[in-house]
């Protein structure tokens, strides 16, 4: 592998979604969104919802939403485990509204037994997938 390449590898519950070399690498970190290029110091990092982006060998930049997950870098590979990935391209706009929307609504709810975690997660991803949709 050239210097100037990494090895990215993500992976979801079912399945690898991506395994190759990439120029660099950008995730939503719990701290900030942070940036992996080749040859990057060894680091864990969780990721919250976000947009996750990373540029092939060929220069073509792609465009993720993920509902958080975990990633690790070392001796010059990203490895990602992620909760749940979609490609830009295959956000439906409409629905990711839909799901902000009655995630809004159970968390302005009073009502006893609310799982409001849950309902947190649910608004967090849905706003990622609506950025996600419109940055790509």
């Amino acid at each position: 592998m050239p210097d100037s390449l990494i090895h990215l590898e993500i992976v979801t519950p079912s399945r690898v979604v991506f395994s190759e070399d990439v120029k660099s690498f950008t995730a939503p970190g719990i701290e900030g969104s942070f940036q992996v290029l080749p040859n990057h110091a060894p680091f864990i990092s969780t990721i919250i919802p976000g947009t996750l982006k990373f540029v092939t060998r060929d220069n073509f930049t792609n465009y993720f939403a993920t509902s958080g997950g975990t990633v690790e870098v070392h001796a010059n590979k990203i490895t990602m485990l992620a909760e749940s990935l979609i490609p830009a391209d295959q956000i439906n706009r409409e629905e990711a509204e839909r799901e902000k929307s009655e995630a809004e609504k159970i968390l302005d709810s009073k009502e006893p037994g609310t799982d409001r975690e849950s309902a947190k997660q649910k608004l967090l991803t849905a706003k990622a997938k609506i950025k996600t949709a419109q940055n790509a």
